[in-house]
Formats: C-alpha cells, structure tokens, sequence
C-alpha cells in the first residue's frame, strides 16, 4: 500500500495517502465457498477495513466452518459472515454503513447488486458470468490443444466456473483431429461420490440449476448440434438422487444456437469450426461477455494479433484455466467491473486522500 508524491516546487509539499472505507461487503458464489470466502477476504482487511462476508445460500456450510477456525484470531466484528439469500445481499448493497460491496456472480445478480448500490452512490467490484472462448490456430499442437479444449472447461466441478472455456474454435484443418481427440481425453471425467477419492467430477448444485443444464443439452440437439458425448444422466444407480450430468460435448456449434451463446455454467462445451480468422473473431466477440479467452499457436505474431484483438480481460497464450498470483483478474463488457488477484484489489478497497502542504512561512513566531 502506497500513495504518491506531486512535485509542486520548494514553496510545496503535495502527497496522496490511502485509507480504508470502514465496512465492506464481500457477496460470494457457490462454486468456490471455501476458497472465495476466505480469499476474498484477505485485500479488504489487509486495507484495513472490517468485513460482512455474504457466503453463498446454496453452499453455506464450508463457509461457518472458516469461520469456526478462524474464532478469535481477529478483534471482534472485524470479519463478520452473515448467511442467507438475495435479502441479505440487497441488505449489503443498499446500507448507508456499508462503504464498499464487491460481488462474484451472474450477471443479472450483478446488475441487482449495482441499482441497490446507487442510492448510496458506494463503489462497486464485480466479477460476473462469461461465455469464453478458446481459439485454435491450424499451426497449434494437436495434443496440447486438445488437452487444453477439455481442461478449459473446469469438468471436475461441472463447468460451473466463469472463465471456463465453454466455446472451443478450432480451425477447419485440425477440426477432426482435435474431435477424435477431445473424445478419448473427456473420458477422464466421470461423476461420482464427492467422498470417494476415485471421483474426478462433482454434481451439478441445485435442481433448478441441473433443469437449467438438461434444457440446454436439449436445446443443442434441436438445434442441430452433433453430440460428441455425454449429454445424459449418469448410469450408475449410486448418483440416481443427485444432480449429476456426464460430461457434454457438442460438435458443429455456430453461433445461432443457444448453446454457442448463452453461458449455462454447466459441463457443456460447444466446438465451432472456423476458416476466415476475422469472421471467427467477431464471432468471439459477439457475445454480450468477456472474461476470458485461451488463443493456441506457435506463431508469436499470430499470438499478439489475436490477443489484441479479444475483447476479453483475462487472456492466456498456449494455456489455459490458470490463474496467476499478481495478475489481475477481471472482465470486459457485462463481466464486470474492476480486477481482482493483484494489487488493483488491495487498491480498490481504499479511498485517495490528497495534502497539500504550503510550505511558505506567513508571519508568526520562527
């Protein structure tokens, strides 16, 4: 934490100086509680405010159990978890005391969040949905590329991330290869138990979220998509009560059909074929999102001009889903607002104070 210095001559002092808000709110996602909870955390009160921490309604659990290990360690009321649902977060969003609210989640959520935060005119970090894409170049690694496709997905918690990959463009010369390839590779991912070490794919985290994801899969068919894989319920007699889905991967995706458009943040990737590099990049554009995107060449040029050219915040070059401390992390468009993971966070929950310091001597005793 630093502010800075502005030159204003020998008669002048002139400096910035960071302080905290005082109460922020932190509303976090079921798809991380733990982690989120927890490091989400960590920039607010490192700026030195307190904290009230919403954990998600889906997923409370880990979230009282944090706070169950962390008992005593801070002052009292400096972090502070209050569970519950959209009252709570519009509770957050809204409070006059409330200085700051930061939000991982949907983009309607997000808007929500924003309207309750206007009338108090309080700052607001958001961290919302995407429907990202990953863009295969002919000259990119067969192996490497294909790997990544599947890996982007984030299949062992069911695609439900927002800088999964869910869109894979693949150029028309490695298109088949990449297919056959992404076939065998998927099969690593099988739902199962949560408690068995063997498990490699979670479910999905509610009904209305599972109905949501089995609609789309129907919506592909129909639409003309060519199944790949997956695309059912899981066999196993073991997962018939759960909200289980095998991984889905649908081929021969343009963007017209829902599920080359829509986020579903769930296990569904979508592969398009693409020939004319301009025509594909509009169509990465084109959606409303723009978190993320993982461009796969070995041509360094090629690289750049791709890169340059996303309208994504957060952009891998030959790697994919990882995310690196530092960096910052953030969306364009209806992604969101303001980066996480570096020191733009830590900044963010502070408010600039400039002094002035007139420096000439007016009279008095010396």
């Amino acid at each position: 934490m630093k502010g800075a210095s502005i030159p204003m001559g020998p008669d002048a002092v002139n400096f910035s100086v960071r302080e905290p808000f005082g109460v922020v709110g932190r509303i976090i996602p079921f798809n991380h509680p733990f982690m989120f909870v927890a490091g989400k955390s960590a920039a607010p009160l490192a700026a030195g405010n307190t904290i009230v921490v919403k954990p998600p309604e889906q997923a409370p659990l880990s979230s009282l159990r944090l706070a169950e290990l962390i008992d005593g360690i801070l002052p009292p009321g400096v972090w502070n978890l209050v569970p519950g649902g959209k009252e709570v977060g519009q509770v957050l969003a809204s409070h006059p005391d409330v200085a700051k609210v930061a939000l991982i989640g949907s983009v309607p959520t997000g808007r929500a969040v924003m309207k309750a935060a206007s009338d108090t005119l309080k700052p607001v970090t958001l961290e919302l949905g995407g429907k990202n894409a990953l863009i295969a170049f002919p000259d990119a690694d067969l192996d490497a590329v294909s790997a990544a496709v599947v890996d982007g997905m984030n299949f062992t918690w069911c695609g439900q991330s927002c800088g999964s990959t869910s869109r894979a463009f693949v150029h028309e010369k490695i298109y088949d290869a990449v297919l056959e390839r992404v076939k065998n590779s998927i099969k690593r991912y099988k739902p199962g138990i949560p408690t068995d070490p063997a498990t490699t794919m979670g479910s999905i985290v509610s009904k209305v979220q599972y109905d949501r994801v089995l609609n789309y899969i129907e919506a592909g068919k129909q639409d003309g998509a060519r199944l790949l894989s997956g695309g059912k319920r899981p066999n196993d007699p073991l997962l018939a009560k759960g909200f289980y889905i095998e991984p889905t991967v649908f081929a021969d995706v343009t963007m017209d059909m829902r599920i080359g458009k829509e986020e579903i943040f769930g296990p569904i990737l979508s592969i398009l074929k693409w020939s004319d590099e301009e025509k594909m990049l509009a169509q990465v554009n084109q959606v409303e999102y723009g978190l993320t995107c993982s461009i796969w060449t070995n041509d360094l040029v090629t690289a750049h001009r791709a890169a340059g050219a996303v309208e994504a915040g957060f952009v891998w070059i030959n790697e994919v889903s990882k995310h690196f401390l530092g960096a910052p992390f953030g969306g364009y468009k209806q992604s969101g607002v303001g980066r996480e993971e570096g020191i733009e966070e830590l900044l963010s929950f502070t408010r600039e104070k400039n002094i002035h310091v007139n420096l000439k001597r007016r009279g008095g005793a010396h």
